[in-house]
Formats: C-alpha cells, structure tokens, sequence
C-alpha cells in the first residue's frame, strides 16, 4: 500500500530515473530525455526518444524492452519481451552529442492498452580503473510506453474507503482500456458536523488498465476518534474522481497509548 513517503522518493519514481552504483570513478553521467513518456499505435512506423550526453566524457549505453506489470502497492514487475522493437541497442554518446533510439510496433491494436518499458541503462567505462577510483554511480533510465488500444475508455473508481485501527485507507480502480496517472490524492475525515478534523495529500502512481492502487495514511488517535464520515479526491492526468463514506468499522481507531 501507498503510506507516508518522501516526497523527493515520489518524484524520482514519476521521472523514472535511477541510479546503481558500482566501483569506478566519477559521479552519473548527466543525461537528457526526451520525451520521458512514448505512446504507440498499433501497426504504425514507431516513435523515437531523444538522449542528450551533458557530461563532458563519451558514455555507454545499453537498451532493453520489457512488458510491465505491477501489483496495488505501485511495485513494478519487469519481463524482457520482443513484442515491441528498438533500435539500436548499443549506442555511444560523445560529450554534447543527441541520438535517438527508435521504437515501435507491428501488431495490432488489442482491446486493452499493453504497457511496456524502455530501459536504458550505462555502461562501465573500458579499460583498467585507475588506483584512485572512487565510486561510479551508473544512470539507468526507465521510460514508460504505451501502445494504444483498439477504443480508448478512461475509466477511474475510488472504492472501499474505509477507516480502521486508526488507519485512513482506499483503493483507486481503473477498470478502463487506458493508463491513468495518480497526479495527487487528497484524504478528508469530517466530525459529526461535517467539519474537517483530518486533512492530508499523498502523490500517486500509475494505474493499468484493470489494475488497483491502493492508499493507506496512519491518522492520529486524537483526531482519528472525532472521525464520523470520510471522503477522497483523486486528482489524475484524465480527470478527478471522487467517494465518500461513513465509518462503519468496528473499530475505526486504536487504543491510545498509555504513559
């Protein structure tokens, strides 16, 4: 489940950029992407991602398709595939220089948009490492594709809002034929007045088509106990949707602990 993470920890995953370290010398190397998302049609000539070198030394790369998966805590399953082509699957950037990989698709369009990933990972450098070696930080880049579907339906639910042992959950849906993007999720307990008496915003993640994404945010016990009524806004790249609900949990709160 989605809980309480830095924000900066969010941020790396929605760029879809991370870094391994290995033994060598020198820090990342500094690289551009562009476009940082690529969306296929089925059967068309494919599209191409733009990688910039803006380090001042020749660097290394190699690509690599994989299907993508993920489960409802947003933790991505990755499995090398053909289905899709790129070209090329080496390449070498010198300082300043940009070259595209170009990616595509023959198949035609399923009834469900596939989901796919783009990884572009460095390559240590050739040769002995000088006995001063500290560590290299090697880049690797993850860009999303998605290849469209034979009729697009955008499609999202927030469904079992609940509040149990002082815990603030939910389940965003997508029973649609396309991708949506979690943009920003925004939790509200209300009092027996209506009053707002818990407030909090979580970013998100992607949805699949067919897939959940579920959050769940710890609520203070003090605040927790005033709770009568909850409800959810769920901002996304294709529209907001919205639930509310009542408490019915036999114990929505825990015990406060005793000094």
């Amino acid at each position: 489940m989605f809980s309480r993470r830095s924000f900066w920890v969010r941020s790396l995953r929605w760029l879809s950029l991370w870094t391994w370290a290995l033994p060598a010398s020198g820090l990342a190397a500094a690289v551009e992407v562009n476009p940082v998302r690529l969306d296929l049609e089925g059967g068309s000539r494919g599209v191409a991602v733009m990688l910039k070198n803006l380090s001042n030394e020749s660097v290394r790369f190699q690509a690599s398709m994989h299907t993508w998966t993920q489960d409802e805590g947003g933790n991505m399953s990755l499995a090398p595939t053909q289905e899709v082509f790129f070209f090329p699957a080496m390449l070498t950037l010198e300082p300043g220089e940009t070259r595209p990989i170009r990616v595509g698709i023959s198949s035609a369009p399923q009834a469900t948009e596939r989901t796919f990933r783009l990884v572009v990972e460095e390559l240590p450098p050739i040769g002995p490492l000088p006995p001063s070696a500290g560590l290299k930080v090697l880049t690797r880049i993850s860009v999303p594709v998605f290849v469209a579907p034979q009729s697009k339906s955008v499609d999202g639910r927030v469904e079992d809002v609940e509040l149990t042992q002082s815990k603030f959950q939910f389940r965003v849906k997508n029973p649609g034929t396309v991708t949506f993007y979690v943009r920003n999720s925004r939790m509200r307990g209300l009092d027996e007045k209506g009053e707002r008496v818990f407030v909090k915003e979580e970013p998100g993640w992607y949805v699949l088509p067919g897939g959940s994404l579920t959050f769940a945010l710890k609520t203070p016990v003090e605040q927790c106990q005033k709770i009568r009524s909850l409800e959810v806004e769920v901002e996304t790249d294709r529209g907001v949707f919205r639930q509310a609900a009542p408490v019915n949990a036999s114990v929505p709160c825990a015990t406060p602990e005793t000094p």
